[in-house]
Order: structure tokens, then sequence, then C-alpha cells
């Protein structure tokens, strides 16, 4: 490899610390499938499932009963575990019942572009993920700091949930 890229250090790409052990590439496999969940839910419904990720947060925030449902079903000794579990409970019925409602034929994007559904579902996938890593303690999942300052702040939740909406006001449909 030297003899075509004179300059290639690998010891320079080791310095980013990846570590692809079986929890790394679990956890990209588990990235992998959630964007493509994304994208085969189809236009309509990415739109949706967007909305019900809003919904969702929204009753999680204002959930009163998560200390007596976490002594309930003692799935976990750790909070962090029963509220990721809640929200992901809301947004599942959420989008349930959002996908059975006049609300799917309101938010229709027939003529979206292939482009326009792909940027909603990686929308999509870094605000679950923003949310996710927002609940869950950030030495859990021992990932360095670089990373955790795009998903695990506050200041990011803010623009990842902010850059959905910006997004979706900006979209125009295609004409036939």
């Amino acid at each position: 490899m030297l003899k075509y890229i004179p300059n290639f250090n690998l010891a320079a790409i080791s310095k980013f610390g990846f570590s692809f052990g079986p929890t790394t590439l679990f956890a990209v496999l588990a990235l992998i499938f959630i964007l493509l969940y994304g994208l085969s839910l189809g236009r309509t419904r990415a739109l949706i499932s967007l909305l019900a990720i809003y919904v969702a947060y929204a009753i999680h925030a204002s959930f009163p009963y998560l200390d007596r449902l976490h002594d309930l079903i003692k799935i976990s000794p750790d909070l962090y575990v029963t509220r990721v579990g809640l929200f992901l409970f809301f947004y599942i019925v959420t989008f349930f019942i959002l996908n059975r409602s006049l609300v799917k034929h309101r938010l229709n994007l027939n003529e979206a572009s292939f482009f326009s559904v792909a940027l909603i579902s990686v929308l999509q996938l870094a605000l679950l993920i923003t949310i996710i890593t927002n609940i869950v303690p950030v030495t859990v999942f021992k990932i360095s700091n670089d990373w955790t300052q795009f998903f695990a702040t506050n200041e990011a939740l803010f623009y990842w949930f902010l850059a959905p909406i910006v997004v979706v006001s900006f979209l125009k449909r295609e004409k036939k």
C-alpha cells in the first residue's frame, strides 16, 4: 500500500481510538438497521414517525409516575433503562395512533423525492440518538467526548429538535 500511497500513515488512523469490539459492531449494525427501517417506512410514514418522536418526548418529559413505574416493573436497578423503555413505548404507541388517524392524510408526502425521505430518516435517527443519549448517562456509552458534544448535551438536543422542523419547512413538493 505504501507503494501506491507514499504518505499513508496507519499510526495516524489509530489515534482516533476506534475500537471495533462486539459492542461497537453491534451498535453500528443497530444504527444501520434503524436507518434502513426509516427509509423503508415510506414517505408519509417517515413524517408521521418524526411527529411521533416529538409527541412521545413531550409525553415522556411530563410523565409524573416514573418512580412508581420503575419500582413496579423492576427491569433494571438503573432508572435510565426504565426511562428509555418508557420513551420507546410512547413512541411506538404514538406512531401507531397517528398512523391510523386523520393526520396520515394531512401529512401526505406522495410527491416527495427519495432525497427528502432519506433526509427525514437521517434526522429521525439523529433525534432518537440524541434523546436516548440525553436520557442515559454518558459514562454508560464509553465513547470519547468528541462524539458526546454532538448528541449527549442539552445544546445538541435543542439543535437536533430544531433541525427537522427547519428541514421539513423547506421541503418542497416536486411538480408533476
